[in-house]
């Protein structure tokens, strides 16, 4: 007996289906290729005793090796201070650097440095502040 609702109507089920399987599985494709890795980000800002940002400081970010069982270590990164007095430091693992900040000011003849630590977290920008002062 037929209904009168399925009157000449055939549904394929399993058809339906396997479609639904192929466009969900297509869509956990999708989106598993667009997924990126969060960064493990620092913007290190240069301030002088006055408390004004300054331009050109060679900011160098380095981790000595800390022996067995530390994976990142002999990091070094080397960047110049933007108009800002910032620079920005990308890495891969979460880590303790060590910020160490050298301007050398040929006007006056004076050097100016400032040192500070700096912890990476993974997937989280962290901002650290360090003051140059005549060396």
């Amino acid at each position: 007996m037929f209904s009168p609702l399925s009157k000449g109507k055939v549904t394929n089920n399993q058809g339906i289906m396997k479609r639904s399987i192929y466009l969900l599985l297509g869509l956990l494709l999708l989106l598993s290729s667009c997924y990126k890795e969060p960064l493990t980000k620092g913007v290190i800002t240069v301030y002088d005793s006055s408390g004004n940002t300054v331009q050109g400081v060679e900011v160098t970010l380095s981790q000595e090796d800390m022996g067995p069982g530390v994976t990142q270590t002999n990091i070094v990164d080397i960047q110049t201070s933007d108009y800002k007095g910032q620079t920005e430091h990308i890495l891969e693992l979460e880590s303790i650097m060590n910020v160490t900040a050298v301007l050398l000011s040929s006007e006056n003849d004076t050097i100016l440095s400032g040192q500070t630590i700096i912890r990476f977290i993974q997937g989280e920008v962290v901002y650290k502040d360090v003051e140059v002062i005549t060396y």
